[in-house]
């Protein structure tokens, strides 16, 4: 499967994927990035659930101070690593290989963007589980009232998309899913 940078200083460059992994589409990462442009300059940068690291790449691209990848596979890891390494952005990266829920606990500071591309499997086996990652980055205190948070769910998703915290800015249909924009609430009263 072929996986290319979209824009920016390494527009065109091939990333490596495998055929366990369902990297976001490249219409859906230019919808990302066309939304944010105008916040992705020196942005910090958190991609849950990072299969390639094609979206923490790409911000890196378009010139996002640093990324974080977070996936629990051991290969993905790999394939992120070698993406980070053929690219030379190895001092603005961090890998961090764990569960999504375990692993934003051990973050430290508050990011710009986050986008959150689950294995869609995850909406059948445990639909609670997003809305309790999305509160949490909330709780700990990961967004600001600036922050912008990207999730792709799939069309067949029964998930409540109203989060106590979170303002639900925007939910666009691409094929077969969802991206939903979000923002701190507090944002509204200030």
């Amino acid at each position: 499967m072929s996986l290319k940078i979209i824009a920016g200083k390494f527009k065109g460059k091939k990333l490596l994927t495998t055929k366990d992994i369902r990297p976001a589409t490249s219409l859906v990462r230019g919808s990302i990035f066309n939304i944010s442009q105008n916040f992705i300059e020196n942005a910090s940068f958190l991609d849950i659930f990072s299969g390639s690291g094609a979206l923490g790449l790409e911000a890196l691209s378009r010139g996002a101070r640093k990324a974080t990848f977070i996936d629990k596979n051991f290969k993905s890891c790999q394939i992120i690593k070698k993406n980070i390494k053929a690219l030379g952005v190895e001092d603005q990266t961090k890998i961090v290989q764990k569960d999504a829920m375990q692993a934003i606990k051990t973050l430290e500071g508050s990011f710009d963007i986050i986008t959150i591309d689950p294995p869609f499997i995850i909406y059948k086996e445990n639909p609670t589980y997003i809305n309790s990652l999305l509160s949490l980055l909330e709780t700990l205190n990961l967004i600001t009232q600036n922050s912008l948070i990207f999730l792709e769910e799939p069309t067949y998703s029964k998930r409540d998309p109203n989060i106590e915290d979170l303002n639900l800015l925007n939910k666009r249909k691409y094929g077969s899913c969802f991206l939903l924009e979000y923002a701190c609430k507090k944002a509204l009263f200030n």
